[in-house]
């Protein structure tokens, strides 16, 4: 073989080992790899964090106005007592100031019990489902897990195992867990307050309307 002829072969040799680092350097598509690309981040807002649902977190009122305009909201209210009357108010004034229609299924203790007034409430088709204080705890712990295409919120007490659909707002003397789990703390009506409520039922709603839900929000006392 002449020299030519060997220098031919060396060239063809180099051509192919060239093509073949090609090859394994691009994808079965033929698009190549960018140099140094880091590996992929998990896929998530780097502006803003949402608590995981189940955790409880410190809340305050919002400074602005709840804006759910147009919203229908649905208030089940279970008892006639002093406590639930103010957390009635506070629902249906809140909601009204933000632009929302308040629509209150309420519980006589006869024909229409506080499931019966749950399961109006979700025939409303409403954005959410408000259950005032600790009576509703029981009846919105076992079916609220059978409507996860639904939000719902509590004010003035909480689940005993909070979803990702149900959002709680609780402070001191308000932090019943219904007849599943202890209360945190002593409870105590008297806490109940309108402007307590009021903020309560705010807090609750703009949690529910930023998409913030399933946790349960601790107002400070």
């Amino acid at each position: 073989m002449d020299s030519w002829s060997r220098t031919l072969r060396s060239a063809i040799a180099l051509g192919a080992v060239a093509l073949l680092a090609a090859c394994s350097a691009h994808g079965a598509d033929g698009d190549a790899a960018p140099p140094n690309t880091p590996a992929p981040l998990a896929s998530e807002d780097p502006y803003r964090v949402v608590p995981e649902p189940g955790r409880t977190i410190e809340a305050a009122p919002p400074t602005d106005a709840v804006d759910i305009a147009g919203w229908v909201v649905a208030v089940v209210v279970p008892t006639d007592d002093e406590a639930t009357q103010t957390l009635r108010a506070a629902a249906r004034e809140v909601a009204e100031r933000a632009g929302a229609r308040p629509l209150e299924f309420v519980a006589d203790g006869g024909g229409t019990g506080i499931d019966a007034a749950f399961e109006e409430a979700l025939a409303a088709e409403a954005d959410v489902v408000i259950g005032l204080g600790d009576a509703t705890s029981d009846v919105f712990s076992y079916l609220t897990s059978q409507w996860l295409d639904q939000q719902f919120l509590i004010v003035g007490a909480q689940l005993p195992e909070p979803t990702a659909n149900v959002t709680a707002v609780i402070w001191p003397g308000a932090t019943s867990r219904g007849s599943g789990a202890p209360a945190d703390g002593e409870l105590d009506a008297a806490g109940t307050t309108p402007a307590r409520a009021a903020e309560a039922v705010a807090a609750g709603l703009d949690a529910v309307a930023d998409g913030t839900t399933g946790v349960v929000l601790s107002l400070a006392g």
